[in-house]
C-alpha cells in the first residue's frame, strides 16, 4: 500500500500525523510525505521521504500581515489556508498522478490534500489536531468558496468527490458534535525536540508547574503574544517549582527570570510534562493534549480564536480552566493556579481524559483499518468507470 502524506502551514500540525506514517511504515507500507519547502527540514529530521512541493507558504508572515491590515478578529484563516492549497496544488496533483498512493493522509490547514486524493482516486484521511474547528465533517459550507474552485481546475467537482475519513486524536469529550467518518486514535506526542535534562526526574518537594508557550506562537502572533515572563512574575511567590518551557528562538524573550525558576531549552515537552502538577500554555493543541494525554491539569491562557475555541472544548471535560488573555492578571493568575492544585475535582477529571485516550487505537493499531478502507475502496473502483483525474 502507498500512503501519502500532505502538510503544510506550520510544524505543529505534522507532528501530530508523524507517528502515524511511522506506523504505516513499520507495518512495511511505501510512506511518502509532500509539504511546501520551509518544512522539508522538518519532516525529514523525523526520518520520513519527503518531496516539496510548490513555493514557501511563510504563513507566519501572511498571517500577521492579514491580521493588521484587517483588524485582529477579522480575516478567515481558511482562505490563508486556500492560498497555500492553491500554491502546492499543480506539483501535488501531478505527483499524485504519477505516484498513485492508495491513500492520502492530510491534516484540516492542508486543503490541497483532499484535492490530491480525488485526483488519483486515493482514499482521504484527514488527520485532526484537535476539536474540529476548521471542519468538513459539520458541513461542507465551513469552507470558503475558493477550495471548490480549486477542484474545478483540475476538472473536477467538490460535490462529486466522496466524504472523507476523519482520524481523530482529540478526546471524545472535547471534540465538537457533527462529526461523521470518524474513526477514533491514540494521541501519540512529537516534536522533534529531544534533549531533556536530568533534574526532570528529580523532585523538589514542591508541585511542579511547567509554563510554556509552544514552538510556534511568537512567530505567527508576534513576540508581544510572549506571556511567559509575565506569568513566571505573578506565580513566583507561591510554594511551587516554576518551569519555563521554551525553544531556543524564545530564549531571549525570557529576559532574567526570578530566583529558583528551572529553564527547560529545546526539551520534549512530552518528557516534560510527566513530572508536572500543573501546565499552563498558551491553548495550543499540541501543549493541550500532551498534557491531556499525561493526565496533567492544564491552565489555558489563550490571545488567538483558534485558541480560545480549543480552550473552551477542553475547559468543558473539567481538566481544565480556559482564561482569555486580559483575564490573566497577576492577582487571577496566583489565585487560579493555588485553586487548581488543591482542586482533586480537577486533577481526577485529568485522569479521566487520560484514560479515555488510552483507550483509543493505537496509530499501528489502526494501519488494519487503513488497510481495509483501501481494499474496499480498491473493490468498488473495479466495479465502475475508469479511476478520475487520470491526465
Amino acid at each position: 500500500m502507498r500512503v501519502l502524506f500532505v502538510t503544510a502551514v506550520l510544524p505543529s500540525h505534522y507532528f501530530v500525523m508523524a507517528p502515524f506514517a511511522w506506523a504505516l511504515r513499520a507495518a512495511g507500507h511505501e510512506v511518502r510525505v509532500a509539504t511546501q519547502p520551509e518544512l522539508v527540514e522538518t519532516v525529514a529530521r523525523s526520518g520520513l521521504p519527503v518531496i516539496s512541493m510548490g513555493e514557501d507558504a511563510d504563513f507566519a508572515r501572511r498571517f500577521r500581515n492579514r491580521a493588521r491590515a484587517r483588524g485582529p478578529r477579522s480575516g478567515d484563516p481558511k482562505e490563508l489556508f486556500c492560498d497555500i492549497a492553491d500554491g502546492m496544488a499543480d506539483d501535488l496533483v501531478a505527483f499524485a498522478r504519477a505516484w498513485r498512493p492508495d491513500a492520502v493522509v492530510w491534516e484540516p490547514a492542508t486543503l490541497a490534500g483532499p484535492l490530491a486524493a480525488a485526483a488519483c482516486d486515493a482514499v482521504s484521511l484527514r488527520y485532526l489536531w484537535g476539536p474540529d474547528i476548521v471542519g468538513r465533517g459539520i458541513g461542507r459550507g465551513n469552507l470558503p468558496p475558493r477550495f471548490a474552485e480549486l477542484f474545478e481546475r483540475f476538472g473536477m467537482r467538490l460535490e462529486d468527490v466522496p466524504d472523507w475519513w476523519n482520524l481523530d486524536a482529540c478526546p471524545d469529550d472535547a471534540q465538537v458534535t457533527g462529526n461523521t467518518q470518524r474513526l477514533p486514535v491514540r494521541y501519540v506526542p512529537y516534536s522533534g525536540a529531544g534533549h531533556v535534562p536530568a533534574w526532570v526526574l528529580r523532585s523538589s518537594g514542591r508541585p511542579r508547574v511547567c509554563v510554556t508557550l509552544g514552538i510556534t506562537m511568537t512567530e505567527v502572533a508576534g513576540e508581544e503574544t510572549f506571556f511567559v515572563p509575565k506569568v513566571l512574575e505573578a506565580l513566583s511567590g507561591l510554594d511551587v517549582e516554576l518551569v519555563a518551557a521554551v525553544v531556543p528562538s524564545q530564549r531571549r524573550l525570557l529576559g532574567e527570570v526570578p530566583d529558583g525558576v528551572r529553564i527547560a531549552e529545546d526539551c520534549a515537552l512530552y518528557k516534560l510534562v510527566p513530572s508536572c502538577d500543573l501546565v499552563v500554555h498558551h491553548g495550543g493543541v499540541g501543549s493541550m493534549l500532551t498534557a491531556a494525554l499525561n493526565g496533567v491539569p492544564q491552565l489555558m491562557i489563550t490571545q488567538m480564536p483558534d485558541q480560545g475555541f480549543f480552550s473552551t472544548h477542553l475547559a468543558r471535560t473539567g481538566a481544565g480552566v480556559h482564561l482569555a488573555g486580559d483575564q490573566a492578571n497577576p492577582k487571577t493568575l496566583r489565585e487560579t493556579v493555588s485553586r487548581m492544585l488543591e482542586d482533586l475535582s480537577c486533577r481526577e477529571a485529568a485522569a479521566g481524559v487520560r484514560q479515555s485516550m488510552l483507550a483509543r487505537p493505537t496509530p499501528a493499531e489502526c494501519v488494519p483499518i487503513v488497510e481495509g478502507l483501501v481494499a474496499e475502496a480498491t473493490t468498488v473502483q473495479r466495479s465502475q468507470s475508469p479511476r478520475r483525474g487520470v491526465a
